[in-house]
């Protein structure tokens, strides 16, 4: 199923079956009570465990809505696998995933967590459950605290170490009690301006007092859908060591009365008369931050966090459209999100290494016949009018199969061309999957004629 998934690029049953008996084995298969999330979840944490020995791993965690209310008449009212999403009415389901990612190139690697649920129907109110004084196991953001663990506890004795990274909704004050530890650290984005332990002082206030301690600029694309101006923004870094106090409203005997962690801020210096709102990180961890090269690297990893949207952008909409699926139960839609994470994740793999800087071998997401394959379409499918449009990579790194794929999705490989994108590369990737095929097809009927 994951091999149908990854050559047709899509988990519309239409796409994917070619016959109305494919359809059917699709749905047999999906609807299988063998075919669980879980055991499929195993199946990508064992794919990720072969390629993260001895790597230090950025672990990007973050929660995605699988929005199904346009297929709403095709699911039972009784359907416990389904329930109200994000704005409390469309029906649906949310997948959290952890991204491996090595520190070396951010190559991603796999994913070694993935919790799918959804809520009930009936469910109450935070304010009639009494949800500030629930302990936080109980709570719906303990998968920001289980995810980690989950990813501890399958890699922590075979990296050399974990940075567990996650957006604003990932500042709880148990997350950085409970991951830490000698070979794991954690890096969110501050959500609250905490009260800081034995001070009046205020966490944002404290970094704001902060001398700067470095720079750096950036590019800031135009785009008006999210109210971005294109500009080179000049970014101020200030940090500082902080005792975070317990939160009053926490009931856990265990927690400690403070966590001391580096906050670290990034923030645009905008002229007085510049009519924009500023750039503004800050980022808390449990990492040791000894100089501003340290603090630098730190806001650069946060960074790094698009790369989980990016998964989610080609789970969704433009890439496999897991929510235009025809599936008609909530259990096997969650199976089929989880396999599409490993489906996206071979995408993402050919973008990060798209320049070769990664040296990563294309065995990493392509088999055997697939390599021997991608030598036959190079040397005879990819026409090179000029020395310039020649693949410059060496045979057999995912970077060289890389830019045959990209060129079968209509890249030009000029120098005045952008780079592929992933939308780029998953157009190739699906034409090469379908001349794969038909390669597959040809070389068995060629043993059969031997016989």
């Amino acid at each position: 199923m994951f091999e149908r998934l990854s050559v047709k690029e899509s988990a519309v049953m239409n796409h994917l079956a070619e016959s109305h008996a494919d359809n059917m084995a699709f749905s047999r298969f999906f609807n299988n009570d063998a075919v669980q999330p879980d055991v499929l979840e195993k199946v990508l944490q064992n794919k990720a465990v072969e390629l993260t020995v001895g790597n230090h791993l950025l672990c990007f965690q973050d929660t995605t809505e699988i929005n199904k209310e346009h297929h709403r008449k095709l699911y039972s009212a009784d359907d416990s696998d389904l329930g109200p999403t994000g704005n409390n009415k469309d029906i649906g389901f949310f997948v959290h995933p952890v991204l491996l990612v090595n520190t070396a190139g951010y190559f991603p690697m796999g994913f070694s967590s993935v919790e799918c649920w959804n809520r009930k129907w009936d469910k109450q109110d935070k304010r009639d459950r009494k949800y500030q004084q629930q302990p936080i196991e109980e709570k719906e953001s303990y998968r920001w605290i289980s995810s980690g663990k989950t990813t501890k506890d399958l890699l922590e004795k075979q990296c050399a170490h974990l940075t567990i990274i996650g957006d604003r909704e990932s500042d709880i004050y148990e997350e950085f009690d409970q991951l830490k530890s000698d070979k794991c650290d954690v890096l969110v984005r501050s959500k609250e301006n905490r009260v800081l332990y034995g001070s009046r002082e205020r966490l944002y206030e404290c970094l704001a007092s902060q001398p700067v301690a470095g720079g750096y600029v950036i590019e800031i694309r135009d785009d008006q859908r999210r109210g971005h101006i294109g500009r080179k923004a000049n970014i101020e870094i200030r940090y500082c060591k902080v005792k975070i106090a317990r939160p009053k409203n926490l009931k856990s005997a265990s927690a400690p009365k403070f966590i001391e962690l580096t906050a670290i801020e990034a923030r645009e210096r905008v002229g007085a008369e510049e009519s924009i709102e500023p750039v503004l990180w800050r980022l808390l961890t449990t990492h040791h931050v000894p100089d501003v090269s340290v603090a630098l690297l730190m806001v650069e990893w946060y960074k790094t966090r698009w790369l989980i949207e990016e998964v989610f952008r080609l789970l969704k909409t433009q890439g496999l459209n897991i929510e235009a699926s025809q599936l008609q139960s909530g259990k096997a839609l969650k199976s089929l999100a989880i396999l599409g994470l490993q489906a996206v994740l071979r995408i993402l793999q050919l973008r990060q290494d798209r320049d070769g800087l990664c040296s990563m071998h294309a065995s990493v997401a392509f088999s055997p016949d697939e390599i021997e394959f991608a030598k036959l379409v190079g040397k005879h499918h990819i026409k090179s009018t000029t020395p310039l449009q020649s693949n410059p990579f060496d045979e057999c790194s995912l970077a060289w199969i890389g830019w045959i794929i990209a060129r079968l999705g209509g890249w030009k490989a000029y120098r005045s061309t952008a780079s592929p994108g992933v939308i780029t590369l998953k157009r190739g990737m699906q034409k090469f999957d379908q001349m794969f095929q038909g390669f597959l097809i040809i070389r068995n009927l060629q043993d059969v004629y031997k016989e």
